[in-house]
């Protein structure tokens, strides 16, 4: 045989050799149809995958693979009619198997023309995707209860942040914890819950930057509610990463710890006032070794001298005066212990103790009747007031009048000139008061400042006035018992605000008080 012989037989035996290969490929069902969607031609693949052999199918119309809601719409003949107008028609779903079981059919059919360009039938190939459609159907499923789990959790609230921070999903328990419903609030910045100091310290932005840099932020905090309530919220931002690894969005999760807070903050409170208490019973300690014994000792010695010279009338009556004079300190000093013991029994304004004796207070009514009740010593000092229109304030009379009346008194009392006492008031927001107590609850307090010319004091001594029995000037030169700035300091603090005091010596003194704009 010659090289051209060979060739031209080898070329003759090609078709023969594709017609082979087309019938025995098994893994794709590849069919030959007229252009009726007759079957003319069946291979060993569609044998395995519909399980029809060859004498029982050809001759069939192809709509025999297809169950009857997709006969109901001509579906068989759509797609013949697809692919005669574009060359192919592409579709996948259930198909029928000889036994009337179904597989997921991927199916192609691709037109066939001769050489004028007229269709003279079709190929149709079908591969079973039913593993692959059964494990991306349960792939779904495993998704949607996932999402569903997480829409319906209610304890938490789970949310789903764009790189901006912009809210894109929002649960159950978002909706129960922020108070928004999801229509209100998808397409807004998540910083929509913070407070607006932490806004203004652009918090939000510095929470997504550290879950950026290391791949989750954690915090605690006062978040805002849609109500304007707030709540002790403990977040975690989680960054979500896309397959190139870079973050396509955040995670954020939130739990409402109110109630722990406030718990926690009872117990530190709690602990604070027992340290105060561990304190004054220090200093009444004190009292009862020093201060109480000091009047006793006297009166046993003019006891002892009255005696011994009780026949010097003169002598007798000299120390029974001076005998009443210690009587008198001791009885003092027991009246202001028992007056401070009350107050500290009767703890804060909120305890059911004092406040049944709350109310609305006018601090110019209590300056006016306070002023009524020192009349003979503001007369005899030639006191001046400059007062300003006071504000109006909650909480128990009896005890904003002595503190009243106990600052004002220090003002008489500790001058050496003619008394100029200047009364003025003020709001003040926390952040802008100096060296506030960390304990504040408010957001904004009112002043009210007693400045006198007195005698003043050392600014080092600005936290000693206010304990017990601790005096910086002689009890001959200026009487009393040295309780007096202490019971002011436990009224302001009964009133949920705090004291202090600025002077310097020879140039006066200047207290403080301040107490909530909104107590209710």
């Amino acid at each position: 045989m010659t090289s051209a012989t060979y060739s031209h037989s080898h070329f003759n035996e090609r078709p023969n050799l594709y017609q082979k290969m087309i019938e025995e490929i098994e893994d794709y069902s590849i069919i030959s149809l007229d252009t009726q969607g007759i079957i003319q031609n069946w291979n060993r693949g569609a044998e395995r995958i519909k399980g029809y052999s060859e004498p029982e199918i050809v001759g069939k119309h192809f709509s025999i693979f297809y169950f009857s809601d997709d006969l109901a719409i001509d579906l068989p003949n759509q797609l013949i009619r697809e692919a005669e107008k574009n060359g192919k028609a592409v579709h996948e779903g259930w198909r029928k198997r000889k036994d009337g079981a179904q597989f997921w059919g991927s199916i192609t059919i691709t037109a066939l023309h001769d050489e004028k360009n007229r269709v003279i039938g079709y190929s149709k190939v079908t591969r079973d995707l039913t593993e692959k459609k059964y494990a991306e159907d349960e792939l779904k499923r495993s998704e949607e209860r996932y999402h569903q789990m997480i829409a319906e959790v209610q304890d938490y609230a789970i949310i789903l942040l764009s790189p901006d921070g912009i809210i894109e999903n929002w649960n159950m328990g978002a909706e129960k914890i922020k108070g928004y419903s999801s229509k209100e609030v998808i397409g807004k910045k998540f910083e929509l819950f913070y407070t607006p100091e932490d806004r203004a310290g652009s918090l939000p932005e510095k929470l997504l930057n550290q879950a950026r840099i290391e791949g989750k932020a954690l915090q605690e905090g006062w978040r805002v509610r849609k109500d304007g309530s707030r709540f002790w919220g403990t977040i975690v931002i989680t960054a979500l990463h896309g397959k190139d690894g870079n973050i396509i969005g955040f995670t954020k999760v939130t739990r409402d710890l109110t109630q722990k807070k406030l718990t926690e903050d009872k117990i530190n409170a709690y602990n604070a006032e027992l340290k105060i208490q561990n304190s004054e019973l220090e200093q009444f300690a004190y009292i009862a070794s020093h201060d109480l014994q000091e009047p006793l000792r006297k009166i046993r010695t003019f006891v002892e001298l009255i005696q011994e010279n009780y026949a010097d009338e003169d002598f007798v009556k000299r120390y029974f005066g001076k005998l009443d004079a210690s009587a008198q300190r001791m009885s003092d000093l027991i009246k202001s212990l028992l007056n401070y013991s009350r107050l500290t029994k009767d703890c804060k304004l909120h305890n059911e103790s004092l406040n049944s004796e709350k109310g609305p207070i006018d601090l110019n009514e209590v300056l006016a009747e306070v002023k009524q009740d020192l009349e003979l010593l503001i007369s005899e000092k030639k006191a001046v007031f400059i007062s300003d229109h006071l504000p109006l304030i909650s909480g128990n009379r009896m005890q904003i009048a002595q503190l009243v009346s106990n600052l004002i008194s220090n003002s008489l009392k500790f001058s050496r000139v003619q008394p100029v006492i200047k009364i003025r008031s003020a709001v003040i927001e926390i952040g802008k008061i100096l060296n506030a107590p960390e304990t504040l609850l408010y957001k904004s307090y009112f002043q009210i400042m007693f400045e006198d010319n007195g005698i003043g004091f050392e600014q080092q001594y600005d936290k000693v006035i206010f304990s017990l029995f601790q005096r910086l000037h002689g009890k001959q030169e200026y009487p009393g018992t040295g309780i007096g700035l202490a019971l002011c300091k436990k009224i302001v603090e009964n009133h949920q605000g705090f004291i202090t005091a600025e002077s310097q010596p020879g140039s006066g003194a200047r207290f403080n008080v301040y107490f909530p704009e909104n107590c209710p």
